[in-house]
């Protein structure tokens, strides 16, 4: 399964994208070593700077595509620890908001995030696992 499609971004926008990411992953207090892995892995991160505002995120993606990139990026990291908490959930929302995008659009972005995160699971044979990993991502 292919969670992200081919999106030109612009360095700035990278660097723009992994911050957002990283303000995701710092909304409930501290970012979780997994969260910072994973984008420093995905996009250009100064751990240092500021958490991009939402109205600059907006300006930096003017095009669906790249809005949904932005979203399916920072869904992934607030989703990869296994806690999506109401923080990481305002923050994205935010972002949604910003971009114009409504609950509904949110959350299949979030199913497909989620349908990323569990495929690799789904050819185990330990189905009480399968099970338990898909309602803590609540899939």
């Amino acid at each position: 399964m292919d969670l992200f499609t081919d999106v030109d971004v612009t360095a700035g926008q990278a660097e723009a994208m992994g911050r957002a990411m990283l303000a995701v992953a710092r909304a409930d207090g501290v970012a979780d070593p997994r969260e910072v892995a994973l984008i420093e892995e995905l996009a250009p991160v100064d751990i240092s700077a500021s958490d991009p505002t939402p109205t600059e995120m907006a300006a930096a993606f003017p095009d669906a595509a790249g809005r949904d990139l932005v979203l399916k990026s920072v869904l992934l990291v607030a989703l990869v620890d296994g806690d999506y908490s109401d923080a990481e959930k305002a923050v994205v929302a935010s972002y949604a908001e910003a971009f114009g995008i409504d609950a509904d659009r949110l959350e299949e972005l979030a199913s497909s995030v989620k349908a990323y995160l569990m495929a690799p699971l789904l050819s185990l044979s330990n189905t009480r696992a399968v099970v338990e990993v898909s309602r803590k991502l609540k899939v």
